[in-house]
């Protein structure tokens, strides 16, 4: 069959296709809500481009018009690559729904991206910016600042999962916190005394807080759920009180460091993978960096042959 003479299999628009899209992804629970909110942003920015091209059917869509939209973003390469796979689960929709053609945007070359190297905080770094919240911050906030601290450096757990702790998912008797992670699935993770110390502390306080009676763990002065925004400009304030300067400031650099740290002491991979969440150990490698102290003192140690 020619392109010309393509039929899709029944009239709509873009905006509907795209409505019809998510329903699916959410009826089915394929995606959570940070990846929902994210990919609807790109794929509108993307339809608003169509519709400026006079574009609005679905089989209207071409490879010119896609690598028209990929070159007027102004983004680094691996964020275009992102762009380019959301892009592509979109039109395999639109493909299985016999509405294009082709997946165009899986027609295009991927751009060449190179993985820079990580900032992640050392130990050193760690401590100082402990003991600078500790001494720095404003008395209210020092233990549920330090609590946040803690479950991101000692955890490394996602902000997600952090700011959606309930008091129920805390169990001091068994020592562990239950985490709701991706697609749902609940992970059981163990506290030493220090990390529940931590959490009791923050407890006394928050009863001070306005909005103390709600469920959540980490509330704000307002009463409310702590939101991620708030939560990463607590840690970059931190950082900066503690005079720690490194190219991402938030919280996935704490969470990068816990799990680094743990690599450097020789933890299991397999543990520090439970720890991230990780489904895939290929993932949990990118956070493990190659120290190249250690290597020279196992090399030190090598015995002499020959």
């Amino acid at each position: 069959m020619k392109k010309s003479e393509f039929i899709p299999e029944y009239e709509t628009n873009i905006i509907e296709t795209l409505d019809t899209y998510f329903d699916e992804m959410k009826a089915i629970d394929r995606l959570n809500h940070n990846t929902i909110y994210n990919r609807e942003f790109e794929l509108k920015r993307f339809i608003s481009f169509c519709k400026s091209n006079n574009i609005d059917k679905p089989y209207m869509i071409n490879r010119k018009i896609v690598i028209s939209y990929l070159g007027i973003l102004n983004i680094t390469s691996a964020s275009k690559k992102t762009v380019m796979f959301i892009l592509e689960r979109y039109m395999d929709y639109l493909v299985n729904e016999n509405l294009i053609l082709e997946n165009w945007a899986s027609l295009i070359p991927k751009p060449k991206s190179y993985m820079p190297e990580s900032d992640h905080l050392t130990l050193d770094e760690i401590n100082t910016l402990f003991q600078s919240e500790a001494n720095n911050a404003k008395e209210k906030f020092i233990d549920r600042n330090i609590l946040l601290l803690t479950l991101f450096t000692n955890l490394c757990l996602r902000v997600s999962e952090v700011l959606n702790l309930k008091f129920k998912d805390v169990r001091f008797e068994s020592k562990e916190i239950w985490i709701k992670r991706k697609r749902s699935k609940i992970a059981k993770i163990f506290l030493n005394d220090h990390i529940v110390e931590k959490f009791k502390n923050w407890y006394s306080k928050r009863d001070e807080f306005k909005g103390s009676e709600s469920d959540w763990i980490f509330i704000s002065t307002r009463g409310t759920q702590l939101t991620p925004r708030q939560t990463r400009h607590i840690i970059g304030q931190s950082l900066q009180k503690a005079g720690i300067e490194k190219r991402k400031s938030g919280t996935h650099l704490l969470r990068h460091s816990g799990a680094s740290l743990l690599s450097e002491a020789g933890e299991n991979p397999t543990m520090i993978q439970y720890l991230l969440g990780h489904e895939n150990i290929a993932t949990t490698n990118r956070y493990l960096h190659f120290n190249s102290k250690a290597m020279k003192e196992m090399v030190q140690r090598s015995p002499s042959f020959g």
